[in-house]
């Protein structure tokens, strides 16, 4: 008895695996140029987006290597959103991480605005609002970035937030906001929530456990507020 029960286990399991890799083995290789709305492919060359995938299933990756182009009608109301997409806190940022994610783009992406939980190397630029998990590398947006876990940098004519960060932030009217950053803010503007080290320049500066410099009409940090410079590189 125990032997056919060992043998169904390990039928069962066998099974499992082989399932799994006629999965991988699904996925399609498409050159030079292809739609973002076909599941389980890497595009090589070009590929050409009308909506977000997220809408589509949140559980099958495509792949482009090379340029993305995305021109969706409907950009301009991601602006009207009621809340920022940014994750709220650390359970929800760390579900977001862990998570998976229905493009990668390795290159550079041209967008009208990129709202879905993308990963993103290279280069973006949108003409409005920008929202995506990873960026590492450069994105530009017309009117804000938010980005829950940036390395490089990140522009914006708006507003720029990030949930954690590494690198320059630059922006004008919204300001410059992050839980956590390491590097440059530069805005009207600039805020850390959590953690920071660098350098803030910006009319209005505040950072929570902030070590560097902070150049403004007014700064603040966990040591003090002061008018047009202030400092901390104590704990």
């Amino acid at each position: 008895m125990k032997n056919y029960i060992f043998i169904t286990i390990v039928f069962l399991f066998s099974l499992q695996c082989y399932s799994q890799s006629e999965i991988e083995e699904k996925r399609k290789l498409r050159f030079p140029v292809w739609i973002t709305h076909i599941k389980n492919t890497d595009i090589i060359g070009l590929s050409l987006g009308a909506f977000p995938t997220d809408l589509n299933d949140k559980k099958k990756l495509t792949r482009t290597f090379g340029v993305r182009l995305e021109a969706f009608p409907l950009s301009f109301f991601y602006f009207l959103a009621p809340r920022s997409p940014i994750s709220r806190n650390e359970d929800a940022f760390k579900l977001k991480m862990k998570g998976s994610v229905t493009q990668q783009i390795h290159g550079l992406n041209l967008s009208t605005g990129t709202f879905e939980g993308i990963d993103a190397y290279g280069i973006s630029i949108t003409g409005f609002m920008h929202y995506s998990r990873k960026n590492n590398g450069i994105s530009i947006a017309g009117l804000t970035n938010s980005i829950e876990r940036a390395n490089g940098i990140i522009v914006s004519f708006g507003g720029n937030e990030v949930y954690q960060g590494n690198g320059i932030m630059l922006s004008s009217v919204w300001g410059n906001g992050a839980k956590r950053f390491n590097g440059v803010q530069i805005s009207v503007e600039n805020h850390i929530l959590e953690k920071g080290r660098g350098v803030q320049i910006g009319l209005f500066n505040d950072a929570k456990n902030f070590r560097g410099i902070q150049l403004g009409l007014w700064n603040k940090n966990d040591k003090r507020s002061l008018p047009l410079i202030n400092w901390n590189f104590k704990s």
